[in-house]
């Protein structure tokens, strides 16, 4: 009796040698893309110095007309001169107290009026016609009236900025207040929730994401309403720096206010997204 031999079939390794090819080729790739990553994240933050390095070539050079586009080392010296003889600084802070003050009024007024538009339907009807009717004039066009109002000074400009935060603000409070689903409010009814409760556990932390895009959005229209105030309801803050530098003709202290403003601008938006963060550690936009 012939023994039993095992049927041996012949390995083809051609799969093998092809499939090591394609995870050589995926391999090769990811690192390709990675490698690109890195490079488009060191040309971002090269990029702005890039810029600076073309505009002081080009203003050296005489490409550039001096007198509208000084080189950006002359900016640097100006802006030192500024910070040295505490006038930035002092314009710095007189902004930076229009600017809290309005949007922190502003701000608070649009989230108490944006979440009462969303959950009461009688206040909605009595008050959201006249909040869009109004949302569309140019905030800065009533900047005369306040002056009329409350005369100049600080108050016209704070008033304004808070007016400016306001409406975006409340806006985006009622829209996250309409996203909710009809039957959790119903549930909070239900329930016996009182107007407060309803606001504190469900429309408040529902709504709270659009409220921090309101709140980011709105700060940066705040800024630009506050210069423009500054050039004529005020006689000190970077919008009046900005605005004498140009009728002195001396434009370097002008280009150190702008960037000023941007530079601030971008650090209170990061705060911003900061406190989003902690307010709100589940929402995946603020991670």
């Amino acid at each position: 009796m012939s023994a039993v031999r095992p049927h041996l079939k012949p390995v083809d390794t051609t799969g093998g040698v092809e499939t090591c090819r394609l995870v050589i080729r995926r391999g090769g790739t990811g690192a390709r893309r990675q490698w690109t990553a890195r490079a488009q994240h060191l040309l971002r933050v090269v990029s702005p110095f890039l810029l600076l390095a073309l505009w002081e070539i080009l203003s050296q050079a005489g490409g550039l007309d001096r007198r509208f586009f000084p080189p950006p080392s002359e900016i640097a010296g100006s802006a030192a001169q500024l910070v040295h003889n505490g006038t930035l600084g002092e314009a710095i802070a007189a902004s930076m107290r229009r600017l809290a003050l309005g949007y922190a009024i502003g701000a608070a007024f649009g989230v108490v009026v944006g979440l009462a538009l969303g959950i009461s339907r009688w206040f909605r009807a009595l008050v959201e016609p006249w909040l869009l009717i109004t949302y569309p004039v140019p905030k800065l066009a009533v900047y005369p009236l306040l002056v009329l109002l409350v005369g100049l000074g600080e108050a016209p400009i704070i008033i304004l900025l808070a007016i400016t935060v306001f409406y975006i603000v409340a806006i985006n409070a009622l829209a996250g207040v309409l996203s909710i689903k009809p039957v959790i409010l119903d549930v909070g009814r239900d329930c016996n929730a009182s107007f407060l409760q309803s606001v504190r556990t469900i429309a408040l932390p529902a709504s709270m994401p659009h409220i921090m895009t309101g709140l980011e959005v709105s700060l940066g229209l705040a800024c630009v309403v506050l210069v423009a105030a500054e050039f004529v309801g005020a006689k000190s803050g970077l919008g009046y720096m900005i605005w004498s530098s140009w009728q002195l003709f001396d434009v370097s202290p002008m280009y150190v206010a702008i960037t000023t403003v941007s530079v601030l601008g971008y650090l209170c938006v990061l705060g911003l997204r900061l406190i989003g963060r902690l307010l709100m550690p589940w929402h995946k936009g603020q991670r």
